[in-house]
């Protein structure tokens, strides 16, 4: 659940900064294409703080469901809970820590999009 909720978290913050930054272009659109455009404190805060934080956070995200079976929360460490819970004989929390674990490499192309995405971003709109 944890890793679900930070991708959540991820996307949210994610679709915050794209809106913002193509907000601010948009507001800025009328400007003729000589006029030099005022820097944008929202867009500069963006660019400096929110971005970073969030390419931060996805790797963050990347290396815990990547780590091995001592790294709480990656697919290994699922896999290796599965395998005590079912040797234990609890079928149905292997059956679910199993799934769960099943369900990582979607989660790994989900991350990889958003952090390409604010990569994006970040080249286009935040290039110096």
């Amino acid at each position: 659940m944890l890793v679900r909720r930070g991708i959540a978290a991820v996307t949210v913050a994610v679709t915050v900064a794209v809106v913002a930054a193509v907000g601010a272009v948009a507001l800025g659109g009328g400007t003729a294409l000589a006029d030099t455009p005022t820097p944008d404190h929202a867009n500069s805060a963006i660019c400096t703080q929110r971005i970073p934080a969030v390419l931060a956070r996805i790797d963050k995200l990347t290396a815990r469901v990547n780590g091995d079976a001592s790294v709480k929360g990656s697919t290994a460490w699922l896999r290796a809970k599965a395998n005590e819970a079912r040797a234990a004989g609890y079928t149905a929390l292997a059956d679910l820590l199993t799934a769960r674990a099943d369900s990582r490499p979607g989660r790994l192309d989900e991350l990889t999009k958003l952090r390409s995405d604010v990569q994006h971003v970040k080249e286009t709109d935040c290039a110096a």
